[in-house]
């Protein structure tokens, strides 16, 4: 070895470690957990994850019915409220109720499962 390869050895060593070295192996991420459901709001147990036809055989025929991308809402107008019903597709793609809504006929918000209860039909 002579002079020359010397000068150069500090200069190609850290070049030669670097190059035995592998690339680190990706870490997998864990999928995160599935969301936590919240609990299902007083009252609405009657209609929570029903299809359309159950909750109509429940309380009768909505007052509108509407579609708009993959949501579905039935509206059921009655004199003490107002509930709206929410259907959106599960996994196996059947609409089911998700969730609702309900206001006062003036237009004040009020607990949809408290509307639910009041527009109830009265079975014998």
């Amino acid at each position: 070895m002579n002079l020359k390869h010397l000068l150069l050895l500090p200069i190609l060593l850290p070049g030669l470690l670097l190059a035995g070295c592998t690339a680190p192996t990706p870490t997998v991420q864990a999928p995160p957990p599935p969301p936590r459901m919240a609990p299902d709001p007083p009252g609405l147990v009657l209609i929570l994850r029903k299809s359309e036809a159950e909750v109509v055989a429940l309380l009768g025929a909505p007052s509108m019915s509407r579609s708009e991308g993959p949501a579905r809402q039935l509206q059921f107008i009655r004199p003490p409220c107002i509930l709206d019903a929410f259907l959106y597709p599960d996994a196996a793609g059947a609409a089911k109720v998700r969730t609702a809504a309900a206001r006062k006929p003036d237009g004040t918000r009020m607990e949809p499962g408290a509307c639910l209860t009041l527009i109830l039909p009265v079975r014998p």
